[in-house]
């Protein structure tokens, strides 16, 4: 496998079908898409960006940041197609390494209490549960999570 990683606009053909397919997923997780709380125009905003992986010319994976304040970008939208070891962890990577270039100091994410995979993934990555933020604080399946990044 021969990874390489783009800044993209998330109207892109590859970052479409990785999001049509992270929607599918969602569903037949949690019985929703997951997409209540996204605007895909927030990854236009400054300090913004999207990235989609590729394995040769074939989208496998995807992720954007969105700014929430100075030092804190959301992460959102992350999808890795199934049965591709270790792409997961080295797109988490490398969108912390592009959201330490924008100048973040944290970054934030929300999952689903009934997304236990992502939970344990995010975990595996270095992110912890955090206090709910908005929109998600009357959620009550909403799981809240931040990761401190550190100066390289």
């Amino acid at each position: 496998m021969s990874l390489s990683f783009f800044r993209s606009r998330v109207e892109s053909p590859g970052a479409q079908q990785l999001l049509q397919e992270l929607n599918e997923t969602l569903t037949g997780i949690l019985g929703h898409d997951g997409t209540a709380h996204v605007c895909l125009d927030d990854f236009h905003q400054d300090g913004a960006f999207f990235l989609v992986g590729y394995d040769d010319d074939v989208p496998v994976c995807c992720a954007g940041v969105r700014r929430m304040d100075q030092k804190t970008g959301e992460v959102k939208r992350v999808y890795a197609r199934p049965n591709r070891e270790g792409v997961g962890a080295r797109l988490m990577k490398l969108v912390e390494e592009q959201a330490r270039v924008e100048g973040y100091k944290r970054l934030v994410l929300e999952c689903r209490e009934g997304n236990a995979h992502a939970i344990d993934f995010y975990k595996k990555q270095g992110y912890v549960i955090c206090g709910k933020y908005p929109p998600y604080e009357n959620d009550a399946d909403a799981v809240c999570m931040e990761k401190t990044l550190i100066r390289l």
